[in-house]
């Protein structure tokens, strides 16, 4: 018998590139990425929102036709991770009672529609995950209801609610393709299915996903989502510092974040560990190290001490890491993270920010690389694809869903016709 073969698309449409996966897997084998692209994003993107809907159409159609073309098929639908500005997140449960019976399909769809109900807003969209869904059955956790006898049948879903704009213009990027657009995930859930460990989801960790305008962070114990929130600053915040501090363009100012990184000196004495002063310091012992600018502005200096970029570059991302940490601290998420935390995405590659975060949150800290797929492209084994792996992940999920019986396929519009037509035959026939 023929083995069979799924092909999902993955888009994540960051605010420095737009990535796309390929990827497959043959019958029960393992998920493999077998084609990447990517295209910069030149400001078509920003914090989520698509700024220049041409633009992002020419982007994403340069990353999929890259894709495409490594990996030597054609994905006709994607899957996209979604995030963005005013951002509401919620954990909600369904509970149904189901006596004398088995639990069917229809049942579990119903507790999640009865779990939906109350944040249901106009001009709003409604993403979740079956990877962010727990099942209870007369209140004993289980993995698979479906089957099962049970008085009660009860779901814990974790739920982000964003403007219906965003996904209307991510909608229209991948439709201009001529591609459907399946099915939606909020990105810090993404960023921790690509690069969290089971290890990790059981003990307790909290997965930061660093991108250049937005910061998403997903706390889990016991395999359960605690907590999610998307901070509307990234490291583009520490750019826009150093462009203002040296009176240098944005493009200079974001290589010297990546080349220079935060400063060795400065983390030893914010630790405690070095008693000299931090700003007469810099991180190869070199005193008098100074700098060339080559954009100044006029009348600026061309020339300044290294410890003057390093001093703007450690308060600005020391800044930014106390902001998660109180929010952490205020949401009393903080004796959960046995496993630490871990930073992924494209700013997480700054030179040092896990030593920065390590004396901040007092837990063990590390770089999160793609997990739990194999990877044939070797570019794809960055923090910075490690959100479009875990949309990935998304898409395996929602397929399997859909073959087995435990989803409704046919994407939001074969959602909502069902769910009519389960009211009207409820109350009218």
């Amino acid at each position: 018998m023929r083995t069979r073969r799924v092909i999902v698309g993955a888009v994540d449409f960051g605010s420095r590139a737009i990535r796309v996966l390929i990827a497959r897997r043959d019958g029960d084998g393992p998920i493999q990425i077998i084609g990447h692209g990517l295209a910069p994003a030149n400001g078509c993107v920003s914090q989520g929102v698509i700024q220049d809907l041409t633009a992002a159409k020419v982007a994403f159609r340069a990353a999929l036709t890259e894709a495409e073309k490594e990996a030597r098929c054609r994905a006709d639908a994607i899957f996209c991770g979604i995030n963005g500005r005013n951002v509401e997140t919620f954990i909600r449960e369904g509970s149904l009672h189901v006596p004398h019976e088995t639990v069917e399909p229809a049942h579990m769809t119903e507790a999640t529609d009865i779990a939906s109900r109350d944040i249901a807003v106009a001009g709003k969209h409604i993403a979740s995950s079956l990877l962010a869904q727990e099942w209870y059955v007369d209140d004993l956790r289980v993995a698979d209801p479906r089957g099962i006898h049970a008085q009660t049948l009860k779901t814990r879903i974790h739920f982000a609610r964003l403007p219906a704009v965003i996904q209307d213009n991510i909608g229209a990027c991948v439709e201009s393709q001529q591609r459907d657009m399946e099915d939606t995930i909020f990105l810090p859930l993404a960023a921790a299915l690509g690069c969290l460990t089971a290890e990790d989801m059981e003990l307790g960790v909290a997965v930061l996903d660093m991108g250049r305008s937005t910061t998403g962070l997903a706390v889990y114990r016991d395999y359960r989502i605690l907590g999610t929130q998307c901070f509307e600053w990234g490291g583009y915040h520490i750019t826009r510092d150093v462009a203002a501090g040296l009176r240098v363009s944005f493009e200079e100012a974001d290589e010297l974040v990546l080349e220079y990184g935060i400063s060795d000196a400065f983390i030893r004495k914010d630790a405690g560990d070095d008693p000299a002063p931090p700003e007469r310091t810099v991180p190869n012992g070199d005193r008098a190290a100074q700098l060339k600018l080559k954009t100044a502005v006029h009348g600026a200096p061309s020339i300044v001490d290294r410890a003057e970029l390093d001093q703007i570059i450690w308060e600005r991302a020391r800044e930014l890491m106390s902001k998660v940490r109180q929010h952490i601290h205020t949401k009393g998420l903080s004796k959960n993270l046995v496993r630490g935390i871990v930073l992924t995405g494209g700013c997480c590659t700054i030179r040092n920010y896990v030593a920065l975060a390590e004396p901040i949150f007092q837990v063990p800290c590390r770089i999160g690389l793609p997990t739990s797929v194999e990877i044939l492209c070797h570019a794809v084994k960055s923090p910075e694809f490690a959100p479009a792996v875990g949309i990935v992940r998304h898409g395996f999920a929602v397929r399997a869903a859909n073959m087995d019986g435990r989803a409704e396929p046919g994407g939001p519009l074969g959602k909502l016709i069902r769910r009519i037509v389960r009211f009207l035959k409820r109350y009218f026939m």
